[in-house]
Order: C-alpha cells, then sequence, then structure tokens
C-alpha cells in the first residue's frame, strides 16, 4: 500500500521554499557526469557542485547524475551554479509529483517515475527522478541510489547505439525509454502471477485467493497511476514546441508514447482479468455450496420416508399388530432399504445426482 506523504509543513510558505516532502532518509548525495561526443567520453565523480567544470574535454554533450536529495543546502547551490527556477527546485524535493514535463524559458523540466519489484513482499516500489534539458546539457536528480539507467551509462561508456551521437534531447528520451521498459518487466510479472491464479481459481479456488485477487487488483491500480501520466508525458514531449528537441528525437518520443499506451492498454485488460476471476472465483465457491446443499436435501429427502415409517411404528400402540410379529422388524427395516434405494434411483432418472 502506498505510503501517504504529508505536505502539511509546507503550508503558508512562500512558493519555492526548499522543504523534502517524502521518504526520510540518510543517504548522501553523490555526483557524477559523463561528458561525451562521437569520438570519447569521460566519467568523473566529484563531492560538491563547485569541482564540476563542463567543457574541460571539450565534449558537446554532458550528463550530471545526482543521486539522492537529503541536503537542501547542496540542491541550492546546484540551483545557483545552473541558475535553475525556484519552483523547479522545489518540485525536485517534492517526491511526489505525477509525472509531468514543464518548459522554463531555456529548460525543459520533466519528473518521471522509477518502479521496481520488491523481492520480499512482491509489491511494486517507486522511486521519483526528475531531468532538466538544456542545450547539450541533461541534469537528473534521484532520491537514493540505485536505479535502472545502468544500460544507458553502459552504451555511453562503450558507444553503444547512436546516443554518443545523438544530441541531449536524444539522451533525455534514452533514460525515459529505459524507465519505460521496466514498466513492462513490472506489468509481465504481475500477468504471470495472474495466470497463475487463474489456473489455480480454475481447478479448486481457496479462501485466500480473494484476498490475492484484491492485491493484484491493488498493484495494478499503482502501477497504472505512474503508467496514466506517463503517457501524458511522452504526449506532451511529443507536440511541444521546444528548440531543445530534434524532430528526428520526435520519431523515438512518439514510439515512447506508443510504449506507455501499450503498457496502460494491458494493465486494463489485466484489471478485466481480474474482475473476472474474481466473479468466476465467486461462482466455484457458490457451486460448491450448491453441491453442498443439494446433497444434504438429497439425504434429507430420502429420509423424510424413513422417518415417517420410524414415527409410526414407535408409537407402541396395544392393538399394532406388525408389533408382535416374528418378522416384524427385519420387514420394516427392508420397506425402508426399498423405499431408500428408490428415491436414489429415481434421483438418478431425473438427473439430479
Amino acid at each position: 500500500m502506498k505510503k501517504v506523504r504529508k505536505r502539511s509543513q509546507k503550508a503558508g510558505l512562500p512558493p519555492g521554499t526548499l522543504i523534502r516532502v517524502g521518504d526520510e532518509g540518510e543517504t548522501r548525495t553523490t555526483m557524477r557526469s559523463f561528458e561525451y561526443d562521437a569520438e570519447r567520453v569521460e566519467e568523473r565523480q566529484f563531492a560538491t557542485i563547485a569541482e564540476y567544470s563542463p567543457g574541460m574535454v571539450g565534449c558537446e554533450n554532458h550528463w550530471l547524475d545526482i543521486d539522492g536529495l537529503n541536503s537542501e543546502r547542496m540542491l541550492t547551490s546546484i540551483g545557483q551554479h545552473f541558475d535553475l527556477h525556484p519552483l523547479l527546485l522545489e518540485d525536485i524535493l517534492n517526491t511526489d509529483h505525477r509525472p509531468k514535463v514543464e518548459e522554463y524559458h531555456d529548460t525543459l523540466f520533466v519528473v518521471a517515475k522509477m518502479l521496481a519489484m520488491d523481492p520480499e513482499t512482491g509489491g511494486v516500489q517507486s522511486e521519483q527522478i526528475c531531468f532538466v534539458l538544456r542545450k547539450g546539457l541533461v541534469i537528473s536528480f534521484q532520491e537514493r541510489p540505485g536505479d535502472v539507467l545502468d544500460p544507458i551509462r553502459e552504451r555511453l561508456r562503450k558507444d553503444l547505439g547512436r546516443v554518443r551521437r545523438a544530441g541531449a534531447d536524444y539522451l533525455l528520451y534514452a533514460l525515459l525509454d529505459v524507465i519505460v521498459d521496466n514498466y513492462f518487466l513490472i506489468v509481465e510479472d504481475l500477468g504471470k502471477r495472474i495466470e497463475e491464479l487463474e489456473r489455480k481459481v480454475m481447478v479448486r479456488p481457496g479462501n485466500e485467493d480473494l484476498l490475492t485477487i484484491q492485491e493484484l487488483r491493488s498493484l495494478l491500480i499503482g502501477v497504472n497511476r505512474y503508467v496514466t501520466p506517463t503517457r501524458e508525458l511522452a504526449g506532451r514531449l511529443n507536440s511541444i514546441e521546444s528548440p531543445l528537441i530534434d524532430k528526428s528525437t520526435r520519431r523515438y518520443v512518439n514510439d515512447l508514447q506508443d510504449h506507455t499506451v501499450y503498457i496502460a492498454e494491458t494493465i486494463g485488460t489485466f484489471r478485466e482479468m481480474l474482475t473476472s476471476l474474481e466473479n468466476t472465483y465467486h461462482a466455484g465457491q457458490n457451486m460448491r455450496m450448491t453441491q453442498v446443499m443439494k446433497l444434504l436435501t438429497v439425504i434429507s429427502t430420502i429420509f423424510i420416508p424413513l422417518t415417517f415409517v420410524v414415527g409410526v411404528y414407535g408409537m407402541n400402540f396395544d392393538n399394532m399388530p406388525e408389533l408382535r410379529m416374528r418378522y416384524g422388524y427385519f420387514t420394516i427395516m427392508g420397506v425402508m432399504f426399498v423405499i431408500a434405494v428408490g428415491m436414489l434411483l429415481w434421483f438418478r432418472k431425473k438427473r439430479w445426482l
């Protein structure tokens, strides 16, 4: 279940005030940069933004990768160094934002969500990551170390794909693309769990299956909470009139939008499957209950005439001649047996059994 993040501490403060909204942590802020072009790439790490000096190796494109958002002072210094808008910095520290894209003069600001499966609980964890796009520069801000962006770092180091031959706008697309690709892994994992549950419910539904259905539905709603605005984000990037996004990159952004649409449709399909599976579960439970009631009804119906016979001959009147018959007991038991067998055969003929 998603934890509610309180924003009440920001009430009454001026816009642009840097106060962290989100999970508290002790993660230290770390920075590293990639300076690259088609011929070379240089990767550096540093502790403060004062140590960052782009252009030392003459590369056209730069990626400043920042992990950890627990230091408001450091974020302020980064904002001053790059002349970032105060509202943009405020949104970076507010880790409860929905995915979005905003335009600031010579800057594009993008908020996205990275999703990951929790191997212990099977739940879905989310982490906010923000991107600042300028001419030849991408700055990424994420809550804590550890992400899904390592494939992009490897492409830069080993010159794989076209990321080193394209501009910073293509790097932004590539980063968003690998984040969305990870959505596929999350949705596919949930799909496998739904298929396994479906086979189980079809064979023998258990009381715990209904709880599992509700948990999976909750996970799908949580994932869709990020996929839907990410689809809007991709559409906005595809249509925004900004000189920071090259025409050739828009074709890739359009493909990114197609991916988010596919994921959203898949989630919708899975939610319909869970609804159908829940109906199947209830139908199976009702059928089992019907079978039990049917069996009890048949037993009760058979014993009604037998109870009548036993009641008649249990009255013990003196003038009941059958009470003094030598084989009266065996005769009555035989009659009762014939009645029971006859009723069973009749039920079978009626296809009630």
